[in-house]
C-alpha cells in the first residue's frame, strides 16, 4: 500500500483533531481549513491552534495519527478512508 500524500496526511491529521478534540473546537475547524484551502496562512493558523492545545492532548493527536499511519503502510488499514475512525476499523 503506498505512503500517503500530504492532503491525505492532512485529512487524517484533522479527522484524529476531530476525534480527539471535537468537531466544534477552534483547533479542528482551522485545520478543516487549512485543508480545504492549502493556503500558507491557514495551515500556519492551524498550527498555532494545534500547538495551543494542551500538551496531552497534542500526544494523544499525534499518537493517533503514528499509529494510523503505521497501520496503513503496513496494509492493515486504508488510513485514506473518511470512515477508518468512525467504524472501529482504526
Amino acid at each position: 500500500m503506498p505512503g500517503l500524500s500530504e492532503q491525505e496526511a492532512l485529512e487524517l491529521f484533522a479527522r484524529c483533531i476531530a476525534e480527539v478534540v471535537g468537531q466544534r473546537t477552534e483547533a479542528y475547524r482551522d485545520m478543516l481549513k487549512a485543508v480545504q484551502s492549502g493556503e500558507v496562512v491557514d495551515l500556519l493558523l492551524a498550527q498555532s491552534s494545534f500547538d495551543a492545545l494542551k500538551p496531552e492532548v497534542r500526544l494523544r493527536i499525534s499518537e493517533m495519527v503514528s499509529g494510523l499511519v503505521a497501520r496503513h503502510l503496513a496494509g492493515e488499514i486504508d488510513a485514506t478512508d473518511p470512515d477508518v475512525l468512525d467504524t472501529g476499523k482504526a
